[in-house]
């Protein structure tokens, strides 16, 4: 279900910056998406999503949650959102041309117009990045 909403309505950002094919999955405090790593990505270098690539696809995940819980929850325009801070990021490997990411992340803390996530990348089953965000939300932008 998730699948099919095209991931332009739930993103502020747009081509060639859109690092997130598909929102997976959506719950109020945990919600997924996936990218297949290409070499026309702007963060692609050496064969790999470059590590603030990844770090932007985490970011983007947090987006796309907050842009679906808007449009279709509240049923509002989609926010801008901003990194407040990166935490205790780990990167065990940078995923590869045509490897397929996904990234799940889980709401720690919501005060206000700040949320505190944890992620989790994976490549099928293997963990290749977890850290902590802090996103703020900005202005609506539609």
């Amino acid at each position: 279900m998730f699948r099919d909403i095209d991931i332009l309505e739930l993103l502020p950002q747009r081509p060639p910056f859109v690092m997130v094919d598909h929102l997976t999955d959506y719950s109020e405090t945990q919600s997924s998406c996936d990218l297949t790593v290409r070499p026309d990505n702007v963060f692609f270098e050496d064969g790999t999503l470059a590590a603030p690539g990844l770090i932007e696809h985490i970011a983007q995940t947090c987006a796309a949650r907050l842009g679906y819980y808007n449009k279709y929850v509240l049923k509002t325009g989609v926010r801008l959102g901003f990194i407040g801070e990166v935490k205790n990021l780990e990167i065990v490997r940078l995923p590869r041309e045509g490897e397929t990411i996904e990234t799940t992340i889980t709401v720690v803390q919501e005060i206000f117009d700040v949320t505190l996530v944890s992620a989790e990348v994976r490549v099928g089953t293997e963990v290749i990045a977890t850290t902590g965000l802090k996103i703020a939300q900005g202005e609506q932008t539609d």
